[in-house]
């Protein structure tokens, strides 16, 4: 019988039962109400009422019955449709306690986890969880037995739904591996190889670029193309990007091996790859500023740019041979008079980096005198410096107390004030504003009005100012090399004082160790321009000899230095010394024969900040001093930190010992 033939009868039943029951009362209230009668309607009426009852209870259990076997059939339909889809649920109480969990967990993670917290569910499957879960979890993704599930956390239902992920992780991550990388290479300081070498020495210095980019053509899916002499555009992808990086760019990175055998001192690349980005117009863009850092950083390496990552570097083996051509630093003094020219300009700022020392003062009095030289307002920013910097000013001060009290910026709010789109700030001995100062330098000026004259290694592309008007040599010694150079193509309108040639000499004996590192033609060049000009070496030499003190200071420093690894030293120490104390310090540790690399750490004087500085011969510290949050140059490098002196020499002992000497 089917369900509505059931329902009629029913519903007929009750009907006539109510009709029956109508028309005896209808009797008994017209009878002559009689002892039998009455009892004969009573029996009727009552036997009506059970019938009917019997029949609404039947229909009211079927009902019920037939609610039921609908909703049974409709949760199993629901939760077979959420198994075939990957689904689960789990029901948790005010206890965090799971009470139900649907056949799906159960099946998928093959162990009974009611009664069980939701802490020890994760916890079985490897995933910790944190206290405040509830609060600041709202999906979480885990890995078990090979197989990846997403969680999402109801916690006003208490409800976790988890689902299997793996098919979608799978296509994520072959579209990954698949998406596309460009990159850029060039063949470092080939202009000069141009100009030095013979024509057979230039194709046997392409012939052994294009043999490796052919050994990666057929080890990787890669393709290259040459679009001028020297330079490479590169198409790979994600996944044989990794495994480059994986093997750190073998062949490319160690291409100077394979010239052995030739009359060709050295040769490097310098390489730029992007990823991440999806449109490809972007990627070659990025892909070019990312050669720019690896140029600006030294060459010999390669950089990687990504948009949801920091840069990432790899290579630095050693230091490409400088380039004594004089056209860029020509270049770029045009573009800095053609600035100062401009009659909307009226002031000039320039700054060096905090805790300046002869470097960056000769750097920023050689701008300074520039600038006046051109009848503008100049100011320098800079207002503190080492021990030895700070007695020179002092001693400059006593000299000329007009000329030098109105030289320095008292304050980062004075300097705020005179900086807007007509003010030209410059700065020197660093490239990032942040490490002046006055971290907030470059706010208020116009970007074509910013300019950068440096010698380090950067960390971070300089975006902040227009391409033309950076100069950033690492082959240079000094930044004070670098602002003779610049003068000395403005000779004729810059007249130099001796007191600034002075200093600008100074910082050149500083950063050379007086000509015993990091030394070019153009390094000798720039010293005799400045002598020329009235500085005296002697002078230079007097300036940067130390005290009794301070040479006490740093025989205590140095008393504890021990070999972290062969040829790598590190001496450290709580007590407060002076920026310049902590740099002698790791010079000094260096004088001794068969020493590679020197690490000296210190508590700054009047901080809270221990400072490290790093000196390397052959040897690239610049790479371990950016491992612990510093920079700088290839043998010449530091870090500052805030953390306690015991956690941070552990951090550059595993700095040292993981990174290593690159041979």
């Amino acid at each position: 019988m089917i369900k509505k033939q059931k329902n009629l009868i029913f519903l007929l039943g009750i009907i006539s039962c109510l009709i029956i029951m109508i028309v005896f009362i209808v009797a008994l209230i017209k009878s002559d109400k009689s002892t039998w009668a009455s009892l004969f309607f009573a029996v009727g009426i009552i036997t009506i009422l059970i019938f009917t009852s019997i029949l609404l209870y039947f229909a009211i259990y079927n009902f019920t019955k037939s609610r039921e076997l609908i909703k049974k059939s409709f949760n199993n339909f629901i939760e077979e449709i959420m198994t075939n889809n990957n689904i689960g649920i789990i029901v948790y109480n005010l206890d965090q306690k799971i009470i139900w969990s649907s056949n799906f967990i159960k099946n998928e993670f093959s162990s009974e986890f009611i009664g069980n917290t939701v802490e020890e569910f994760f916890d079985k499957l490897s995933y910790k969880l944190t206290n405040d879960w509830k609060v600041l979890k709202n999906k979480i993704e885990f890995a078990n037995n090979g197989n990846f599930y997403e969680a999402q956390f109801w916690p006003i239902s208490n409800t976790i739904v988890i689902r299997d992920i793996s098919t979608e992780q799978l296509f994520k991550r072959e579209a990954w591996e698949q998406s596309p990388v460009i990159g850029e290479i060039e063949i470092d300081n080939f202009q000069l190889f141009q100009s030095i070498l013979s024509e057979e020495q230039i194709f046997t210095i392409n012939k052994i670029v294009v043999d490796v980019l052919k050994e990666y053509v057929s080890k990787y899916n890669f393709v290259y193309r040459q679009y001028t002499n020297g330079k490479f555009v590169v198409f790979t992808n994600e996944n044989s990007l990794q495994q480059m990086i994986k093997e750190e760019f073998n062949g490319l990175m160690d291409i100077s091996k394979r010239i052995k055998n030739e009359n060709i001192d050295k040769l490097s690349l310098s390489v730029g790859f992007a990823h991440g980005w999806s449109s490809f117009k972007e990627k070659i863009e990025q892909a070019k500023k990312a050669l720019v850092q690896a140029q600006n950083r030294g060459g010999d390496q390669v950089t990687i740019f990504s948009n949801i990552e920091p840069p990432i570097y790899f290579g630095s083996n050693s230091e490409i041979l400088s380039d004594n051509s004089r056209t860029e630093i020509k270049q770029i003094a045009y573009e800095f008079e053609k600035a100062l020219l401009n009659k909307e300009i009226k002031n000039v700022i320039v700054y060096g980096h905090a805790l300046a020392d002869l470097d960056a003062l000769g750097a920023c009095m050689g701008i300074y005198e520039t600038a006046k030289a051109y009848g503008k307002n100049s100011y320098i920013g800079s207002n503190t410096f080492d021990f030895t910097t700070e007695k020179v000013v002092k001693q400059l001060t006593e000299k000329d107390k007009d000329k030098f009290s109105s030289m320095f910026i008292k304050n980062n709010l004075q300097a705020k004030k005179i900086t807007n789109s007509n003010t030209i700030v410059v700065i020197v001995d660093t490239s990032d504003p942040e490490r002046t100062d006055n971290p907030e330098s470059i706010i208020n000026a116009n970007r074509e009005n910013i300019f950068v004259f440096d010698h380090h290694r950067i960390s971070k592309a300089v975006d902040y100012c227009s391409r033309k008007n950076v100069y950033i040599n690492t082959s240079a010694s000094s930044a004070s090399e670098i602002v003779a150079e610049l003068i000395s193509f403005l000779d004729y309108k810059v007249d130099l004082s001796t007191s600034t040639a002075q200093v600008l000499l100074s910082g050149i004996y500083l950063d050379t160790t007086i000509f015993t590192k990091a030394i070019t033609p153009r390094t000798f060049q720039a010293a005799a321009w400045l002598e020329s000009k009235g500085a005296n070496g002697i002078k230079s030499s007097q300036m940067l000899k130390i005290d009794e003190e301070t040479n006490k200071q740093i025989n205590e420093i140095i008393a504890n230095v021990a070999e972290i690894k062969k040829g790598y030293y590190l001496a450290y120490t709580d007590q407060e010394c002076s920026n310049d104390v902590i740099s002698i310090a790791a010079n000094e540790i260096l004088k001794i024969e068969g020493r590679l690399a020197s690490f000296v750490v210190a508590k700054l004087k009047g901080t809270k900040y221990y400072k490290l500085s790093a000196r390397g011969i052959e040897t690239n510290v610049q790479i371990i001093c950016e491992a612990v949050g510093g920079g700088g140059h290839f043998s010449t490098a530091a870090a500052t930190s805030g953390e306690d002196l015991e956690t941070f020499i552990d951090n550059i002992k595993h700095a040292i010992t993981t990174i290593g000497r690159n041979k």
